[in-house]
């Protein structure tokens, strides 16, 4: 099953970058096997985007991950964040890690940028977070494949173009 669910992750692969490219991206050099890099259209920096696989036996998927491709923040031990509000999101919160005096600067000024925080506000993202070494990442909710045993399902969750163009103006207001 899982070998069914990694050819509908290479499927998808391809339908999210064709959203990308709808709005001015253009394909890259490949990253990894499913992970590509966008170069830009002007104003915005290059991502990354990827299916990371998650799941093991009895089911899993394969969630789509878009990142900027270099460092755009300072180095930390890395940041999270969780979306605030009850039916819409208001606003993102961002944590660092215990001890890490760096990351709880970063948190403060990611949490204080109203710029930021209104163009987070349109992207209909599972997680984020930003890597150690300094790249935001959105882990999204559309443009992943879904999988289950029992009963057997490889389910694909389309991203738009819409959603393309949120999550790049927001990786590009970090």
């Amino acid at each position: 099953m899982r070998g069914r669910a990694r050819a509908a992750a290479a499927r998808s692969l391809e339908l999210d970058l064709d959203a990308f490219e709808a709005v001015g991206y253009r394909r890259g050099e490949r990253a990894g096997p499913l992970a590509v890099r966008l170069e830009p259209p002007d104003g915005l920096p290059p991502l990354v985007v990827r299916l990371a696989p998650e799941g093991r036996i009895f089911g899993g998927a394969f969630a789509l991950e878009v990142s900027t491709a270099e460092p755009v923040l300072p180095p930390t031990q890395g940041l999270s964040a969780r979306g605030r509000g009850v039916v819409r999101l208001a606003r993102v919160a961002w944590r660092a890690r215990h001890g890490d005096a760096a990351g709880e600067a970063l948190a403060r000024r990611l949490d204080g940028n109203a710029a930021l925080q209104e163009k987070l506000a349109a992207v209909h993202f599972e997680r984020l977070g930003v890597e150690p070494d300094g790249r935001p990442v959105v882990r999204h909710m559309g443009g992943s494949v879904v999988w289950i045993l029992f009963p057997p399902v490889v389910r694909p969750i389309p991203l738009t173009p819409e959603q393309a163009r949120a999550t790049a103006r927001a990786l590009g207001a970090f």
